[in-house]
């Protein structure tokens, strides 16, 4: 059975625009890794402090199947990866439910 999942995560601590093009580009070969490459928008941007983030979120509701196991295993890869590319990042994933929300 799959549910329909909105996905949305920051990346902060992010220590300027090459860690941050750098945390993209590894997050957007995630994203093509489980079939998520059309369905995800991604980018860095700078906040009003002048401090890097990376974020993204899904463009529409994802359906996604046996989102029990897969969700720890998704946010298992994505803290992997900020891990090894930004020690010193954050990274905060947040999911919608959006068919509870009706």
């Amino acid at each position: 059975m799959s549910v329909n999942i909105d996905l949305a995560f920051t990346v902060t601590g992010v220590t300027g625009e090459p860690q941050a093009r750098e945390i993209v580009r590894a997050l957007q070969e995630l994203m093509r890794d489980e079939s998520l490459e059309n369905q995800v928008s991604l980018g860095f941007a700078v906040d009003d402090d002048g401090s890097f983030f990376v974020s993204g979120e899904s463009d529409f509701p994802l359906g996604i199947s046996r989102f029990y196991l897969w969700q720890p295993h998704f946010e298992g890869l994505f803290t992997a990866i900020i891990a090894e590319m930004a020690p010193g990042a954050k990274p905060e994933i947040r999911w919608g439910y959006p068919d509870e929300e009706y």
